[in-house]
């Protein structure tokens, strides 16, 4: 049997093996040429899973809850109404889900605290700026929600585990789709193959996207979230994602992170 080919993401992230199952389907959909450039585009990703599921990886914080906002920091604010908070994630835990590997490389989130993941609930911003991601201490105590006559934007905290699990684009990536500019098929059919042998979770951190959600130009997935995961209510809304640079995300700049969504 052919050595595992490691798989790394661009910023240096961890590495995973490639299933033999997915080796096995790239090189009968794509040429001698293109198989490894497919290949190449899988990344590693941080699966998040909570409740009875979470029954492996450490400990990588919760969704929902309370925010531990230091003191002079506001809860963010969307048109005039408090945020959601999706997600307080545990960077320390990550990291150690992240080691847990063995594959090496360069962690490409913060090492201690937490990030803190606000957006607008109601989905009203189709510009992708309905969202905000601090990187907070996390010492701070939990800070209630600010009154809002559009109803409570907290949800029922959801403690999360981490481990790492093997993600490939889909045929909506526009990384996969120019491999195959004569057919764009071949990029469809893949895309499937991926979806048969790779899991699909609920909560991703890094990685690509899983799901028909607007992709902003020039960037790449850093948590996405499907409604089942938690208690939330988004109407039509099934699952909420945050997009960054990689430039960003190399420099540690979570001021500048877009959202978007797919709607039922």
């Amino acid at each position: 049997m052919a050595e595992p080919h490691l798989v790394d993401t661009p910023t240096g992230a961890a590495s995973l093996p490639v299933p033999d199952a997915v080796r096995a389907a790239i090189r009968a959909r794509a040429d001698e040429h293109t198989a490894p450039l497919v290949e190449a585009l899988l990344r590693s990703s941080l699966v998040l899973t909570g409740g009875s599921a979470a029954l492996e990886g450490p400990a990588a914080g919760r969704l929902g809850g309370l925010p531990p906002l230091p003191a002079g920091t506001d809860w963010p604010e969307f048109a005039g109404l408090p945020m959601q908070l999706l997600a307080q994630l545990d960077c320390a835990g990550l990291a150690e889900a992240f080691r847990t590997t063995g594959h090496g490389g360069v962690w490409p989130l913060p090492a201690s605290g937490l990030l803190l993941f606000f957006h607008d609930d109601r989905v009203s911003d189709y510009t992708g700026g309905g969202c905000r991601v601090l990187h907070v201490p996390g010492d701070a105590p939990p800070r209630p929600a600010p009154a809002s006559g559009t109803g409570d934007p907290v949800v029922p905290a959801v403690a999360v585990r981490a481990r790492w699990e093997l993600s490939a684009p889909s045929y909506q990536d526009q990384e996969l789709e120019n491999l195959f500019p004569d057919d764009f098929l071949v990029a469809l059919d893949l895309a499937s193959d991926f979806r048969d042998h790779l899991p699909r979770p609920d909560v991703r951190v890094l990685g690509w996207c899983d799901t028909d959600t607007g992709r902003p130009a020039g960037h790449r997935p850093l948590l996405q979230v499907e409604n089942r995961a938690l208690a939330a209510d988004w109407g039509e809304t099934v699952n909420i994602s945050f997009w960054i640079t990689d430039e960003d995300l190399a420099a540690g700049r979570f001021d500048r992170v877009r959202h978007g969504f797919e709607v039922a």
